[in-house]
């Protein structure tokens, strides 16, 4: 499930899908706020306003005609008693001391802790707005007209103190109608917020699994065209996309590269069986030739001769092997092996050559193995390693030839010796043909050994390593590792 997230994340549609529902929710909060602000603010603003006014009238009576002519207009303007006030809207309690302390005065709000915030209420229910000190915020009981139920409403009011005298005078409003106004604000914030969100989800998964279904058709053609079959086309959907006009320079040019490539190998197998012919004739003839004169100098120079087109001939047919290792030919002969095997007889072969040349070697197995290979083409190329390693190490040295698993169930096969090594910076050269380094110029060879390795690996998508071996690079006697490390075997159904 989280490799399947983590694919979905690294989705390039996916992301620009996300992207744009951020976006549209960003705008959805700009925009529903705005709307927020410019009503449900402005109107408690307004409500705050008009009961500062009506405290800054009513604290004016009380300095000038007394604390009996208030409660009277006070009482003039609420209801009677506090009784039933569905429809009403302000409400007023004042209370004042008479000269003998009594408590005078009353009201119309139909609760009896005027100035004390109500019990916490859940935050979504708060009322908004400003926050000053003389600004309280609360909820109250009405009894419906019908007496049948009662209703919990929401308010906000602002007290005044008349000191020293100690009169308090309370004028709060309704505000229960422009609170309900902010919650479906609110609501329809977080919804549409929501459905954003979702909608983009649902919409990147579709245009991701839909984008990356095409994707994957470029990537297989890719594989396959590495893998050297060049009839293989990407499907269209005859749509006109970008994806499928894509589709359609790509197979135009694959085309005319198969046309090139058969070309090509036409004109190369043309070269070689004209080349090949006459080589193998002279050969035969001058070797033919020397044994049948009997001057030893002219005897001698003739085999030479002979040696010489012979080793022509197996640089010229080593040269035309690579180029069709690396045109993907044989591709379709790759089927399941076992390495070791193929190791056990590359070992009973090369051991009494490493014994008559002075050198230890060692066959090193682990675990069981399986590759998708050509079994005669690693076979030549770990032949041309194990071969290069016995040339190359004095007597007296070691050579190593090893199978183990490494990281994510890959299979190296490595060859070690103790030999003079290759310089770091030679490695990557000496995989190219006809290359040879000027320590190796005076040993027998053309240089192809490597660069047929390297064509094999490549063939069986491999990796073709060259490292120091166990002397280390210091050392003047590192030593060498050559490994190719094929890729996991995946059963197919």
């Amino acid at each position: 499930m989280f490799a399947s997230l983590k694919r979905l994340f690294k989705n390039t549609i996916f992301r620009l899908s996300m992207i744009a529902a951020a976006l549209f929710a960003v705008s959805s909060l700009i925009v529903l706020g705005y709307i927020y602000f410019a009503t449900v603010v402005s109107d408690l603003n307004r409500v705050d306003k008009t009961m500062e006014l009506e405290i800054d009238e009513l604290t004016k009576i009380y300095e000038t005609l007394g604390p009996v002519v208030l409660n009277q207009i006070i009482f003039d303007r609420a209801l009677p008693k506090g009784a039933s006030n569905v429809g009403n809207n302000t409400f007023y309690v004042f209370e004042y001391y008479d000269e003998e302390g009594n408590v005078n005065g009353g009201g119309n709000l139909p609760a009896k802790r005027f100035f004390t915030d109500p019990e916490k209420i859940p935050f979504w229910r708060k009322i908004p707005g400003l926050k000053s000190e003389k600004t309280r915020e609360f909820e109250y009981a009405v009894t419906t007209i019908s007496g049948d139920n009662k209703q919990t409403r929401r308010a906000r009011g602002r007290l005044k103190e008349f000191l020293p005298s100690g009169a308090k005078l309370f004028i709060a409003r309704d505000v229960e109608n422009i609170m309900a106004a902010s919650e479906k604000v609110t609501r329809a914030l977080l919804i549409s917020v929501a459905m954003a969100i979702i909608l983009g989800l649902v919409s990147g998964i579709y245009m991701s699994s839909r984008f990356a279904r095409r994707i994957a058709a470029f990537n297989k053609l890719a594989t396959d065209v590495r893998a050297g079959d060049l009839k293989q086309r990407v499907p269209r959907d005859e749509s006109g996309d970008e994806l499928d006009v894509l589709a359609e320079h790509l197979n135009a040019m694959l085309d005319h590269i198969d046309t090139l490539m058969v070309a090509m190998r036409y004109a190369g197998d043309s070269i070689a069986h004209d080349l090949r012919s006459p080589l193998t004739r002279l050969h035969t003839r001058l070797a033919t030739a020397g044994s049948e004169v009997k001057n030893k100098v002219a005897r001698k120079a003739l085999y030479e001769a002979s040696n010489d087109a012979g080793e022509l001939l197996r640089t010229f047919e080593g040269v035309l092997r690579i180029a069709r290792l690396e045109a993907g030919e044989r591709r379709e002969m790759l089927v399941p092996l076992d390495p070791s095997v193929v190791l056990e007889d590359i070992a009973e072969l090369y051991e009494p050559s490493c014994e008559d040349a002075g050198l230890d070697f060692a066959l090193e197995i682990e675990g069981k193995h399986t590759i998708r290979a050509d079994r005669g083409l690693v076979s030549q190329a770990i032949s041309n390693l194990v071969e290069n390693a016995i040339k190359y190490t004095p007597s007296g040295g070691a050579i190593t030839v090893r199978l183990r698993k490494i990281r994510s169930g890959r299979s190296e096969i490595s060859i070690t010796d103790t030999g003079p090594g290759i310089p770091p910076n030679e490695r990557d050269r000496v995989k190219e043909r006809f290359v040879r380094l000027e320590e190796s110029r005076t040993e027998p060879g053309s240089g192809l050994g490597l660069a047929l390795v390297d064509a094999v690996a490549d063939l069986h998508q491999a990796k073709f390593e060259l490292s120091d071996g166990p002397g280390g690079e210091e050392s003047q006697m590192p030593g060498l590792r050559a490994a190719l490390i094929f890729p996991r075997y995946k059963r197919t159904k």
